[in-house]
């Protein structure tokens, strides 16, 4: 802990870490005040997690009209814990990109560290080094010395690439709901991760990202030849009719999973008309 301090300190005093700063789309120099708060963040986060995994788990939250309201007002009262924003794979290696050109490897710094959720609940299943912590933070989680290391933007897109193949989805994640804390760019099951879990539980923390799938049903190949989106989403969008599938496209949150293992190429992703969080993460870091 002495020497988590010190980093604290010297990461306060010495280093010009940067944030992204939504407006201008361009990258800030981080004040030591926002650096302090998320340096105890990044201490605090596995008991967090941990606290809200017990949450999830009790029946009465669970299993009860009350209990569901409780839950529901605990989620939304939360406002000021990270938020996520899903994007497709293609999407989130332009996020890199749009780090690295901007400001280069010295200034827009990319850490990787095993999955905060997994670490934090003990609980693993493989891709387990997955959690790429973005700018200032990748200093912060880098020397809390919790295994995080730093890397280039080719790596985490290759990492990127790996979560997409193993069916994870991709979450720009910050504080505050302002795209001024955004620290990370996670990737995501619905089993461990607990920002996914309390979305399915309450509707509340993630939000539909930049894209939306569209699906041509005539070119589905049907479940017998392929019905691979069946499995891989995890927002409930396709179902079995028969032998073919449908897709409630409204609960579409934009991952992009689908659209990779359709084997009819029935699926491409478009950009989403009703798209609101631009605030906070502007269309172009994102998209072409």
């Amino acid at each position: 802990m002495a020497n988590d301090l010190l980093w604290l300190v010297v990461g306060v005093l010495v280093f010009g870490h940067v944030r992204f700063e939504p407006k201008g789309m361009r990258l800030k120099k981080v004040s030591p005040i926002q650096y302090a708060i998320h340096w105890v963040y990044g201490v605090a986060e596995p008991l967090i997690l941990r606290l809200v995994d017990f949450l999830l788990q009790l029946k009465f939250l669970n299993n009860t009209r009350l209990g569901r309201y409780i839950l529901l007002l605990i989620a939304k009262s939360s406002w000021a814990f990270p938020h996520g924003i899903i994007i497709s794979t293609q999407a989130a290696e332009k996020v890199v990109d749009f780090l690295e050109k901007t400001e280069g490897p010295k200034g827009a710094r990319l850490a990787v560290g095993p999955c905060v959720c997994q670490r934090a609940l003990n609980r693993w299943v493989e891709p387990c080094t997955k959690d790429i912590v973005l700018l200032y933070a990748a200093d912060i989680y880098h020397h809390l010395n919790i295994g995080y290391k730093l890397i280039s933007a080719e790596e985490a897109k290759g990492i990127l690439r790996e979560c997409n193949k193993a069916g994870l989805v991709h979450e720009l994640d910050f504080c505050l709901q302002s795209g001024k804390w955004l620290f990370v760019l996670c990737n995501c099951d619905k089993e461990i991760c607990v920002l996914t879990r309390v979305f399915h539980k309450t509707g509340e923390f993630l939000w539909p990202g930049p894209e939306v799938v569209k699906y041509d049903p005539q070119s589905c190949l049907g479940i017998e030849k392929c019905g691979l989106c069946l499995q891989r989403c995890m927002f409930n969008v396709n179902s079995q009719h028969g032998v073919r599938v449908t897709a409630k496209l409204g609960n579409c949150m934009g991952c992009g999973l689908c659209v990779g293992t359709c084997m009819g190429k029935a699926r491409v992703m478009e950009p989403r008309k009703t798209f609101q969080h631009a605030h906070q993460i502007p269309v172009e870091v994102m998209l072409d």
